[in-house]
């Protein structure tokens, strides 16, 4: 049965039907981004943050292209897939059905103290928090799921980053680039309102800018590009393998508009 949408932020069942709509894609693995290389390169660095044969707990699973690559690529002690969207949690559980592994349908803005009968090792998400398009509902929602860590857990919500995206819009005028918005149905997180914040039940330990030469490269280099030789830029090109592949330390400017918040367990 489906479990009723509380209505809680403005735009939220435009949101649901947006991503219900996403199941169509032919491919599936671009039901989260267009931009598949992208989407590979996000999906291989949170599971290297990954120790083996843990607990973990996502939030936001869609159609479950995260979880494929983690079985593939380490022993998972017990999984439990989550998203608000019903049809995505069907989907999952006719496709993906395995002992330790398990869905439900779950919208994080109404998580209770008693929503969960156990605690996680890991519990993350891929641009999912993002999704709530209210500021004061992504900052309770982080420290409600606080309570289901274990000692020494760790949250690492995968996620788009307002500040990194104003630093790209600030070069990208040098270039007479347009500005980078975000999708209607994102709230961006806001990297200084992160740190302020007074959790009850997570620390943030630290924010990673895993994906700050991609952008700088794609974003404003192979953009400048492309308008220079009026081209229609696009995902695949040359220049988007090259910045999955420069370490993020070369560039010191923080242009990393996907960004991995790691939390601990207070």
């Amino acid at each position: 049965m489906t479990k009723k949408l509380l209505i809680n932020y403005k735009l939220k069942q435009k949101n649901y039907n947006f991503w219900l709509n996403r199941l169509n894609l032919k491919n599936s693995n671009l039901v989260c981004s267009k931009d598949e290389r992208l989407s590979n390169f996000e999906n291989d660095f949170m599971i290297k943050c990954l120790k083996p044969n843990k607990s973990i707990l996502e939030i936001g699973c869609g159609n479950g292209v995260l979880l494929k690559k983690l079985i593939k690529k380490k022993k998972v002690k017990y999984y439990l897939g989550t998203d608000f969207v019903k049809e995505l949690i069907d989907r999952n559980k006719k496709k993906i059905k395995r002992k330790n592994i398990d869905f439900d349908q779950l919208d994080m803005t109404v998580v209770k103290s008693d929503t969960f009968n156990k605690k996680f090792d890991y519990i993350i998400s891929k641009r999912a928090v993002q999704n709530v398009l209210s500021q004061k509902l992504q900052l309770k929602a982080i420290d409600k799921l606080g309570v289901f860590l274990k000692k020494n857990g760790l949250m690492l919500l995968m996620e788009s980053s307002r500040t990194a995206q104003k630093n790209l819009n600030r070069y990208r005028k040098i270039f007479n680039l347009h500005k980078i918005v975000p999708p209607w149905h994102n709230l961006f997180l806001d990297d200084n309102l992160i740190k302020k914040h007074k959790f009850k039940n997570v620390k943030l330990i630290k924010i990673e800018n895993f994906s700050s030469s991609f952008y700088f490269i794609t974003r404003i280099i192979y953009a400048a590009y492309a308008k220079m030789k009026n081209k229609k830029v696009d995902f695949i090109n040359p220049l988007n393998f090259i910045a999955t592949s420069i370490d993020s330390k070369i560039l010191k400017e923080d242009f990393s508009q996907i960004k991995i918040y790691i939390f601990k367990k207070k």
